[in-house]
């Protein structure tokens, strides 16, 4: 018997979507109430997509009066049961969710979001001591091959030579891609030391010691060759490369605009209303 009624109702309600709703002039018919609360026609507007069958429109509209149905038994029990407290906390929600959208708004409107190249690394310098490693990184290049390719030797010679510059690098990566070897040899872009270690597996307990006595890297295992030269390293502790800096630092200068024009707003928009008489402070 439920299910017949439910299924009744949502036959009325694709009846009522499909012929009643653009009848605007007309009171929209209620489709269910709960309590105090009515779900009318005009509100099952729109949630039936176009060019479905009918008996999939029809489950798509039970579903939704099934929940809107669940939804107003809790809200009208929710309702004769919360504490003034929580009145409050809604009403101060619902006040900070508008001040926040109309702030957003503004900020949309007046905020400068160009920052320069000069801007991040003036705030680079006068803040250096904020941007400290939290682990090792290095510049590096590598290659993996089998350990029984014929070119082993020649990957062995160029990333051992001194000094190591970049037509050593375009030679690697010409032998790499010729043998079909994995490697790496972006020379420029700072990585985790660990996402070197990931590739070529170096093990050592003191990272600070290791990369300042070890420049090329070779090393092997029963199936792989392992050929790697660190161009350039900072660890732990030391200051962070302005390169690795840039998108944060672009970001705290943004939140720092933010905040000024927000503060400037809320003082504009207070010495506004104080002269055009509309605060009034009761002083006992």
């Amino acid at each position: 018997m439920m299910r017949s009624a439910r299924y009744a109702i949502s036959l009325l309600s694709l009846f009522v979507i499909l012929t009643a709703c653009s009848h605007e002039a007309e009171e929209s018919p209620v489709i269910v109430s709960v309590y105090n609360q009515e779900l009318r026609a005009s509100d099952l507007e729109g949630i039936v997509p176009a060019g479905l069958s009918a008996d999939d429109s029809i489950a798509i509209v039970n579903t939704y009066i099934e929940q809107w149905i669940r939804q107003a038994v809790i809200l009208e029990k929710a309702g004769r049961n919360v504490s003034d407290n929580f009145e409050r906390e809604l009403r101060e929600y619902k006040n900070n969710l508008l001040v926040y959208a109309y702030e957003r708004q503004i900020l949309d409107q007046i905020l400068d979001t160009v920052v320069t190249d000069l801007q991040i690394e003036d705030y680079y310098r006068q803040h250096k001591s904020d941007f400290t490693l939290k682990s090792s990184i290095v510049k590096a290049v590598y290659v993996v091959a089998p350990v029984k390719s014929p070119a082993v030797a020649k990957l062995k010679k160029t990333i051992e030579h001194t000094p190591f510059v970049e037509k050593d690098i375009i030679e690697l990566e010409e032998t790499a891609s010729r043998n079909g070897f994995a490697g790496y040899y972006d020379a420029e872009t700072w990585i985790p030391f660990y996402t070197l270690q990931s590739a070529v597996p170096v093990t050592t307990y003191n990272e600070s010691l290791f990369l300042k006595q070890h420049r090329a890297i070779t090393l092997s295992d029963d199936s792989l060759f392992y050929a790697a030269r660190i161009l350039d390293y900072k660890v732990t502790d030391d200051i962070s490369p302005l390169d690795l800096q840039r998108d944060n630092i672009r970001a705290i200068l943004l939140n720092h605009r933010k905040v000024e024009a927000l503060e400037k707003l809320r003082s504009d928009l207070l010495q506004e209303a104080e002269r055009g008489g509309h605060v009034k402070r009761n002083n006992k």
